[in-house]
C-alpha cells in the first residue's frame, strides 16, 4: 500500500508540484497572518482600507513594469527549453522588452506623482511614495523577468526557495515599519517591498548567472518580441484594470458607507488571498506550463479534469473548515475590532470556489494566446463585477460587495463553459453520435 502511494506520488506531477508549493504557501500564510495581525493592531480597519488602495495601485504598476510578460515568458521558455538557440532568443527579447518599459514607467511615475496621489488617496500628501516607487520599478521588472524564466524551466525547488525568502523578508519589513510609524510605515513598506524581492534572487545566484549568460542582443528576435509583448494586452485587463476596479469599488464603499466597512472588506480579501495562495501558485507553476505544452483538445480536457479531481474535494473541505471557524480565524489573524466582518465569509467562499473552477479553464486563453477572446471575456467580467458591486453595495451595504463577487464568478464560470464547450464536452457529443 505504501509503495503504491509512493509510486502514485512520483508519477503525479501535479502532486509533486503541490507538495513543493505547500511549503512555500505555509510560509507565506504564516508571514501573511503576522502582517495582518500587525496591521489590525497598528492601523485598524480604516487604515487597512487606505493600504488596500495603495496595494491595488502597486499591483497595477507591477504588472505594467514587466509589460505583462510573465505568462508570455513562462509559455515560450516552456516551449523552447530543449532548444538552446530558441531559448536564448526568447530570453534576450524579453530582457530588452522589460528594460524598455521599465524606463518609460519610471519616468511617468516620477513626473505625475502628485496626480497619482490624488487619484489613489484623494490627497497630494503621499506623492513622495510614488517618487520612491518610480525608482524601484526597474528592480521589480527584472525580478519578474528572472522568476518567469525559472518558472518556465520548471525549476520548482529554486522558485519555491526564492519565494519563501521573499515572504519572510517582506513581512518582517512591514511589521518593523508599522511598529515605528503606523500607517505611514505600512505605506512605505508596500512601496519598497519589490526592491527586497529583487535581492532575494541572489540566494539562487547560480540560476541568475545562467540566465544572464543566455542574454545576447544579437539574438533579439522580432518574432518573439511581438509574441511576448502581445501578452501586454491580456495584462492590461487582468493585472491592471482589475486592481483599479477594486480601488474604485473600495472608494465607493468609503464614500457611501465608511472607511471602517471598507476595511472589513479589505481584511476579507486578505484572508481570501491567504487561503487561495495554494491554488494561485499552482495555476502559474503547474497549470500554465502544462496547458502551454498541450497540443490537442483531449490533452487540454485531461489536464482540466485532473486538476479538478485532484484539488476540488480538498478545497471544498478546506472552505467548510474556514467557514466553521471564521470567528476564531478573525481573532487569530486580526483583532476583535474586525468581528463584524464574519458576515462576509459565506459569499466570499462561494465566490472563491467558482473563481477556481473558472480560472482553471480560463488559463487556456493565456496558454494559447487567444488574445481577442481573452480581452472580450475579461471586459465582460470587469463590467459585471463593477456594476453589480456598485448596485448591491447601494442596496445591501457591505454585504453587497461579496455577493457581487459570487455573482461575477458564477457568470465567469458559465462564460468559460460556453467558450470551451466543444473542447470540454467533446466526449459526450462523440458518444451520442456513435449511438
Amino acid at each position: 500500500m505504501l509503495n503504491k502511494l509512493k509510486n502514485y506520488y512520483k508519477s503525479n506531477v501535479l502532486l509533486k508540484v503541490a507538495s513543493y508549493n505547500s511549503v512555500s504557501t505555509l510560509i507565506r500564510l504564516i508571514s501573511g497572518f503576522i502582517t495582518s495581525k500587525a496591521m489590525a493592531f497598528f492601523i485598524g480597519p480604516s487604515g487597512m482600507a487606505i493600504t488596500g488602495n495603495l496595494s491595488n495601485f502597486m499591483q497595477s504598476i507591477e504588472s505594467l513594469s514587466s509589460l505583462g510578460i510573465k505568462n508570455g515568458v513562462i509559455k515560450y521558455v516552456a516551449d523552447s527549453k530543449t532548444e538552446k538557440l530558441q531559448l536564448k532568443k526568447v530570453i534576450s527579447s524579453a530582457f530588452l522588452l522589460v528594460l524598455f518599459i521599465a524606463v518609460i514607467l519610471t519616468s511617468i511615475l516620477f513626473v505625475f506623482s502628485d496626480l497619482i496621489s490624488q487619484f489613489v488617496f484623494k490627497s497630494g500628501d503621499y506623492s513622495f511614495l510614488f517618487k520612491v516607487a518610480a525608482l524601484i520599478v526597474p528592480f521589480y521588472a527584472f525580478h519578474i523577468f528572472f522568476i518567469a524564466i525559472i518558472n518556465g524551466l520548471q525549476k520548482i525547488k529554486a522558485l519555491v526557495q526564492i519565494n519563501i525568502i521573499g515572504y519572510i523578508i517582506a513581512s518582517l519589513l512591514i511589521v518593523f515599519l508599522m511598529s515605528k510609524q503606523q500607517l505611514q510605515g505600512a505605506l512605505i513598506a508596500i512601496v519598497i517591498t519589490p526592491l527586497l524581492l529583487f535581492f532575494t534572487l541572489f540566494f539562487k545566484y547560480g540560476f541568475v548567472k545562467q540566465i544572464i549568460h543566455n542574454i545576447d542582443f544579437s539574438l533579439i528576435s522580432t518574432e518573439y518580441f511581438k509574441k511576448i509583448s502581445s501578452f501586454f494586452s491580456m495584462t492590461l485587463f487582468s493585472g491592471i484594470m482589475i486592481p483599479m476596479v477594486y480601488l474604485l469599488i473600495r472608494n465607493h464603499i468609503i464614500e457611501n458607507i465608511g472607511a471602517t466597512d471598507a476595511g472589513y472588506w479589505e481584511a476579507m480579501r486578505k484572508i481570501s488571498n491567504y487561503y487561495m495562495l495554494f491554488v494561485y501558485t499552482l495555476f502559474g507553476m503547474y497549470l500554465l506550463p502544462m496547458l502551454s505544452e498541450a497540443k490537442t483538445d483531449s490533452k487540454f480536457r485531461d489536464i482540466i479534469f485532473h486538476f479538478y479531481k485532484s484539488l476540488l474535494p480538498i478545497i471544498i473541505i478546506g472552505f467548510v473548515i474556514i467557514y466553521a471557524f471564521r470567528v476564531l480565524l478573525i481573532k487569530l489573524v486580526l483583532t476583535n475590532d474586525f468581528l463584524p466582518m464574519q458576515q462576509l465569509f459565506l459569499w466570499q467562499l462561494i465566490g472563491d470556489f467558482f473563481k477556481i473552477v473558472s480560472f482553471t479553464i480560463a488559463y487556456q486563453l493565456q496558454a494559447k494566446r487567444m488574445i481577442k477572446l481573452y480581452l472580450f471575456c475579461e471586459l465582460l467580467y470587469i463590467s459585471v463585477i463593477y456594476f453589480t458591486s456598485i448596485y448591491l453595495i447601494d442596496t445591501l451595504g457591505i454585504l453587497g460587495v461579496v455577493k457581487a463577487h459570487t455573482v461575477s464568478f458564477i457568470f465567469y464560470t458559465l462564460l468559460m463553459l460556453v467558450v470551451f464547450k466543444d473542447k470540454i464536452f467533446v466526449k459526450k457529443h462523440a458518444k451520442k453520435n456513435i449511438k
